[in-house]
C-alpha cells in the first residue's frame, strides 16, 4: 500500500517544453517538427516494428505517426509527455494496421530483440502468443524501460490498473513459457 500512496503524491512533471514544441509545430514550424522527429523517431520505429513485424509497414507507420502529429499538434495539452502522446498515436495506427491484416500476417517473433539467453526464444514466442494489450504493456515496461507514469499517460490508464494488468500479463507469460518448457 505504501507504494500506491507514494505514487499518487508524486509531483507530476512539467511538460512546458513539450507544450511549446507542439505549439510551434501547430503554427507550421518545420524546424520544430524536425526536432520532434529526431528526438522520438528511433523509439517509435522500434515500438512500431515490434508491433507490426514488418520493416516496410513500420516505415510507413512512423511517417504516418508524425504526419498525424503535425496535423493534430494543436490538440496536445501537455498533461503527459510528448513521447507518450506520440506513442499513443503510433499504437493506435499499429492496432488499425494489424486489425486490417489477414491473421496469417501477424507479427513474427523475429521482430523482437534477439538475446543470447536460453529462455529468450521461449519468451519471444510467449510474448507473441499474448493478447495485444498484454504484449504492449510488457514491451513498454521491460523492453523500452518506461516507468509506470509514462505507461499510464501513454495508454490512458491509472496506476492501479497498470499494476494489475502487468501482474496478470507476467503471469500469463510465465504460464506460456513454462508450457513450452515441457
Amino acid at each position: 500500500m505504501e507504494s500506491i500512496a507514494l505514487q499518487s503524491t508524486e509531483a507530476r512533471p512539467d511538460y512546458g517544453g513539450d507544450r511549446e514544441l507542439a505549439r510551434r509545430c501547430a503554427s507550421g514550424d518545420e524546424r520544430a517538427l524536425r526536432e520532434v522527429f529526431e528526438t522520438h523517431e528511433p523509439l517509435l520505429r522500434k515500438l512500431i516494428y515490434r508491433n507490426v513485424g514488418s520493416r516496410e509497414d513500420a516505415e510507413e507507420l512512423v511517417a504516418t505517426t508524425f504526419l498525424r502529429f503535425w496535423r493534430s499538434a494543436r490538440h496536445y495539452r501537455g498533461s503527459s509527455s510528448l513521447r507518450s502522446y506520440l506513442t499513443r498515436i503510433a499504437l493506435n495506427l499499429c492496432h488499425d494496421a494489424i486489425r486490417k491484416r489477414p491473421p496469417a500476417l501477424a507479427p513474427e517473433p523475429s521482430s523482437w530483440p534477439q538475446e543470447e539467453h536460453p529462455l529468450a526464444d521461449r519468451i519471444r514466442q510467449g510474448l507473441m502468443r499474448l493478447e495485444r494489450e498484454d504484449r504492449e504493456l510488457l514491451s513498454l515496461y521491460y523492453l523500452d524501460d518506461w516507468d509506470y507514469n509514462e505507461i499510464c499517460d501513454s495508454l490512458g490508464i491509472t496506476y492501479d490498473v497498470l499494476r494489475t494488468r502487468l501482474v496478470r500479463a507476467r503471469k500469463k507469460l510465465r504460464l506460456i513459457v513454462e508450457e513450452t518448457n515441457d
